[in-house]
């Protein structure tokens, strides 16, 4: 079963930054990491007007762009449930970190900048705090972010 950890927190608090520098540790270490990142604005753009796939989207067909490289697909939703996409999409990964997805309930990291109440994170298990500044009730768990291999040691123990 793929393990999922959210990294969760307020806007502009370190959250990809965070997730940028976990992911070579836990590559290094042998694990297939993929990342679903939520974007909280309804619809998004995946490729530029004009091209083929925004044409073909924009008929009406979902697409995957393929090359020897990578592969995107895009498609539309009519909701969107986290268990459903990684057990459709990402059986086959180690580790999926989700950017967000807070209301998922999923084993967490929060990432705050100082003074930010942290009770509308606390659905689901807190792993592990990180501020520049101790949180009231998350001493013992709080880290900074250039804790990020001990962060990800964190994370390769809920592995197993």
């Amino acid at each position: 079963m793929t393990a999922v950890i959210s990294i969760v927190g307020s806007p502009d608090s370190g959250k990809t930054t965070l997730i940028e520098k976990i992911i070579p540790i836990l590559k290094e270490r042998g694990l297939k990491v993929a990342v679903v990142k939520h974007h909280a604005h309804g619809d998004f753009e995946f490729d530029k007007e004009g091209k083929d796939s925004w044409k073909h989207y924009n008929a009406g067909a979902d697409v995957i762009v393929a090359s020897s490289q990578k592969m995107a697909l895009v498609r539309r939703s009519d909701g969107f449930d986290l268990n459903a996409v990684v057990e459709k999409y990402l059986e086959n990964y180690d580790i999926v970190l989700t950017e967000g997805f807070n209301s998922a309930g999923k084993p967490r990291i929060v990432v705050l900048k100082p003074g930010d109440d942290i009770s509308r994170f606390e659905i689901g298990e807190i792993i592990a705090v990180v501020c520049s500044e101790k949180v009231k009730g998350y001493e013992e768990k709080t880290l900074s972010l250039e804790d990020y291999r001990k962060l990800a040691n964190m994370i390769l123990g809920r592995v197993g």
